[in-house]
């Protein structure tokens, strides 16, 4: 076989070449397993076999980034009944979780005005069920996951490098893919880099996470846009 050579830059083409104005993706992440209550996935996981509600996500809203006309299915558990059953997630939102976000921005960041806009617990089962490509409209998401995903499990969270990816095929064409475990904690800002989960490659796979959103002074929870909550939750 022949081995064709690499394209290497000129010197020239370094000395010219100026990064971008703009910030890359980039994540942080926390591994707080080992800190957290014992059987608090558990208890999770117990309430999204016993509470979760399943409905059909449609693009409508400005930050969708799915063909028009189609339909997902999800399924999940709302903040109001996360509340309800698990306060003491909430009070990790309010509290530990957002002082750990918090390192990661020069601004303060606010909880949400509504529980089913703080927290939502997400499940995937199966082969083939996935999560819509979006892009947020805060600047700070949290995702807490209670299991583990893989390249044999799937569920990875896709995420484009070009910020004007608009579709699912857009986003694979050039992307990097986020393969999390049990316990970990992450924050990142998905503003500006649509992104999805996808799709479970077994027939008994399960992927479970807890969402949280944070607001901040120059993002407000007004710039949140029309139509996601009833999307998300049917309010």
């Amino acid at each position: 076989m022949t081995q064709l050579p690499l394209l290497r830059p000129t010197t020239q083409t370094l000395a010219n070449w100026q990064p971008p104005a703009w910030l890359p993706f980039n994540w942080h992440v926390y591994d707080i397993a080992s800190m957290l209550p014992l059987g608090w996935d558990t208890e999770l996981l117990n309430l999204a076999r016993e509470k979760a509600v399943r409905r059909s996500f449609r693009p409508t809203m400005s930050t969708a980034r799915e063909t028009a006309g189609s339909e997902i299915p999800m399924e999940s558990v709302d903040g109001e009944q996360l509340h309800a059953e698990a306060s003491w997630i909430y009070t990790l939102y309010e509290g530990w979780f957002r002082s750990l976000a918090s390192r990661l921005t020069q601004e303060s960041l606010h909880t949400t005005s509504t529980l089913n806009r703080a927290l939502s617990l997400n499940i995937l089962r199966g082969d083939g069920e996935r999560y819509p490509c979006h892009v947020d409209s805060n600047p700070m998401q949290g995702l807490l996951y209670l299991t583990d995903c893989t390249e044999e499990t799937g569920g990875g969270l896709v995420v484009a490098r070009n910020r004007d990816a608009r579709n699912v095929e857009e986003v694979e064409s050039d992307c990097g893919i986020i393969y999390p475990k049990r316990g970990q904690l992450y924050f990142f800002d998905a503003r500006s880099h649509a992104h999805y989960v996808e799709p479970m490659k077994r027939h008994d796979g399960l992927r479970a996470v807890v969402t949280m959103n944070y607001y901040s002074p120059s993002c407000p929870e007004s710039a949140r846009p029309a139509g996601l909550d009833e999307q998300l939750f049917g309010n």
